[in-house]
């Protein structure tokens, strides 16, 4: 299977100073290549898609653009792979079926089981360990 980088498509998540999210936002979603910008939970502030037609133009924004805003206190660079072969061929890859050794265990307990259960755990208590 060969996998290739997608140099074209990036995700940057963004720490930013406090309170600064919404200007953040509004000067990501003004830039030309951002497709996308989404402020978050968590331990980053804000996602933003971002999508070219070459790698030196994704560099560009993302090291001339996002990073040199305001506020912005520091970055981190996703960028997707895909693979052709499971692009193309996905259908063959998802099984419509579990396999049997993959299926989850019947359930097999019944209330005598329990009730054995129970007189096990009663004869494994001692009453003198108690604290009053």
């Amino acid at each position: 299977m060969m996998v290739y980088v997608v140099m074209g498509k990036a995700f940057v998540l963004i720490n930013c100073e406090h309170v600064k999210e919404p200007s953040i936002l509004e000067q990501l979603r003004e830039m030309k290549n951002v497709v996308d910008v989404q402020g978050t939970y968590g331990v980053y502030d804000i996602v933003a898609r971002i999508e070219s037609d070459s790698k030196s133009q994704l560099d560009n924004v993302i090291s001339d653009q996002i990073r040199k805003l305001d506020d912005v206190n520091s970055t981190l660079t996703l960028i997707p792979t895909e693979s052709d072969d499971m692009l193309s061929n996905l259908s063959e890859i998802v099984p419509d079926v579990i396999p049997e050794h993959k299926k989850p265990l019947e359930e097999q307990s019944s209330e005598h089981e329990e009730e054995d259960l129970d007189d096990e755990y009663e004869e494994d208590y001692d009453d003198s360990t108690k604290l009053n």
